[in-house]
């Protein structure tokens, strides 16, 4: 297999990883900002790049969890709302409220009394 041979087929799952891949560098190729979109990127552009983007990250991520960035601020604001909400018998309600599983109700308080 050479270098530029494709790891995966079009009805492959790890095809989602190149469209997704395809997503993001189309938001980035209108961002005016990023030096590498300066010109503006053309459709088949962004479709080869991304195939040779995703052919490369599929090895590196395979079976790994990959975490959901988030808003960090978001986080910050909802965990000091559990904290001021938690009277130490309301956890289910709680719970309910703000979407969250038992588990990171009892993350949060614990970060939130080490703070």
């Amino acid at each position: 297999m050479t270098d530029t041979a494709p790891i995966f087929a079009e009805d492959d799952d790890s095809a989602t990883l190149r469209d997704d891949v395809r997503c993001i560098l189309a938001e980035c190729s209108r961002d005016r900002g990023l030096a590498v979109f300066r010109d503006g990127a053309r459709g088949a552009e962004i479709e080869a790049l991304a195939a040779e983007v995703a052919r490369r990250l599929a090895p590196r991520i395979g079976g790994r969890y990959v975490p959901k960035r988030g808003d960090s601020d978001a986080r910050a604001r909802r965990d000091a709302a559990v904290w001021q909400a938690w009277n130490g018998r309301n956890g289910a309600q709680i719970m309910r409220d703000f979407a969250i599983s038992r588990r990171l109700l009892y993350s949060i308080l614990s970060r939130m009394r080490k703070a």
